[in-house]
């Protein structure tokens, strides 16, 4: 199980760190139970285990020897399960947690048992009850650094549900990344009403986009290779995904390089961490890598050419909400073209076909207006250049830009072009309501 790997991993690099060897049994118990399961709050939730099943009677202490003794049982007879083995599958095969059963004759070891609890509790986790485990050392050993503080959180919060050390460790990490006092994490909190139980409040979960931005900021260099699932009363897999954080960096380098000089359309790295991305995580996954693409703002395909030219959106840039949003579609656009040429020649195009309109004004004809328009709605190359072209014979001052232009149409791949297209329409936009000096 990848719990267990990266509780050994981090257990090896623990041990060296202070200076001790202590197993991953020992390790349980001398510092993992006293914060996780020695009071009335528990911090990880392992479903079914002697900690969370409310048939199991006594206290912490003698849950504890319970599980110990469970774990030497399982060991001995070769037979495990997920109420102790965190991560592992079901203990029958028609049960909804079976997936990870088999027939081979596979001995199971006692510290690979506890090492998935400790693997477990340094889980990345966020929106949709999903986690994130990477075997980064720095990255584990800042998360284990939260865990007193969600200790502390818990024993100084009324009516706090516990058992949220992923999300907890989701929430610390952004914390952390920008810029957060290690003392001063204080998660937002949402309340709820059990009929049982009555009020009770709980840590809300973070959007998933924002824990990568947050990886983002430790690692801009690396491709980081993480493990995502998501247990509960069926265990999900989502298997092993790349992070490309040098990709999802580039939202801040583009940030500097184009935006920082321009006061009227500045974002701050904040506003950029807030984008609302189009797909939720479980989709982005099926991409088999979370990059920029995975990063699609939410509502940008509104604005992307449509096949129907009546249904092309416009941006009311008169909003400062909406401006902020234009800001934002423009810049992933940036970045995931990723050629300043082409940035260059979008703001270039957009200028022209404005001097365009201007001058079929000036003639009283309206066919300019229209052809401008045809330009910004394309949603082939071929409708693309042959616009151009139609451009280019009222306005033949435009033809060394739209030569150039249509030969990096033509290199483009297919999925680069409507994004081309819709950057010139926010360029169009932008220069077009920008107010006018006198």
């Amino acid at each position: 199980m990848y719990t267990s790997f990266i509780g050994k991993k981090f257990l090896s690099a623990w041990n060296t760190k202070v200076g001790k060897g202590l197993t991953a049994r020992q390790f349980f118990d001398e510092i993992m139970f006293k914060d996780f399961f020695d009071s009335e709050l528990h911090m990880l939730q392992v479903l079914n285990s002697k900690f969370v099943n409310p048939s199991v009677k006594g206290t912490n202490q003698e849950k504890l020897q319970m599980l110990h003794g469970q774990i030497a049982e399982a060991v001995a007879a070769n037979r495990a399960d997920a109420s102790f083995f965190v991560g592992y599958g079901a203990a029958e095969v028609k049960a909804g947690t079976s997936g990870q059963l088999t027939s081979m004759a596979i001995q199971l070891e006692e510290q690979e048992i506890y090492a998935s609890w400790i693997g477990a509790a340094l889980a990345l986790g966020f929106e949709g009850g999903v986690c994130l485990l990477t075997d980064r050392e720095e990255l584990l050993w800042k998360i284990f650094e939260g865990w007193k503080a969600y200790r502390k959180f818990l024993n100084g919060t009324p009516i706090i549900k516990g058992r949220q050390i992923e999300t907890w460790n989701g929430v610390w990490i952004t914390h952390l990344a920008n810029g957060g006092d290690p003392k001063g994490c204080v998660p937002k909190t949402e309340e709820k009403v059990d009929e049982k139980k009555g009020k009770y409040v709980l840590i809300k979960t973070i959007g998933w986009t924002k824990v990568i931005f947050a990886l983002c900021k430790q690692f801009p260099d690396e491709i980081l290779t993480t493990y995502s699932y998501k247990l509960g009363k069926s265990n999900e897999t989502l298997g092993f995904l790349n992070l490309h954080l040098p990709e999802v960096h580039r939202l801040f380098q583009f940030r500097d390089k184009i935006f920082l000089n321009k006061s009227d359309s500045i974002l701050t790295y904040q506003e950029i961490e807030s984008l609302e991305p189009y797909f939720y995580f479980k989709k982005a996954a099926e991409f088999g890598a979370i990059g920029l693409r995975a990063l699609e703002p939410d509502k940008l395909r509104d604005y992307l050419p449509q096949r129907d030219p009546k249904k092309n959106k416009g941006l009311n840039l008169t909003k400062v909400e909406a401006h902020k949003q234009f800001q934002i579609f423009k810049l992933w656009i940036y970045a995931m073209l990723n050629r300043t040429e082409l940035l260059e020649l979008a703001g270039q195009i957009a200028q022209i076909l404005l001097q365009f309109e201007d001058a079929g004004k000036e003639r009283g004809k309206k066919v300019n207006d229209q052809l401008s328009e045809e330009v910004q709605g394309a949603t082939s190359l071929r409708v693309f250049v042959d616009k151009l072209g139609e451009v280019l014979a009222l306005f033949p001052a435009a033809s060394e830009t739209f030569r150039k232009t249509v030969d990096n149409a033509v290199k483009m791949p297919g999925d680069q072009l409507p994004l081309f297209v819709a950057l010139i329409r926010f360029e169009y936009n932008y220069q077009k309501y920008q107010p006018k000096s006198d």
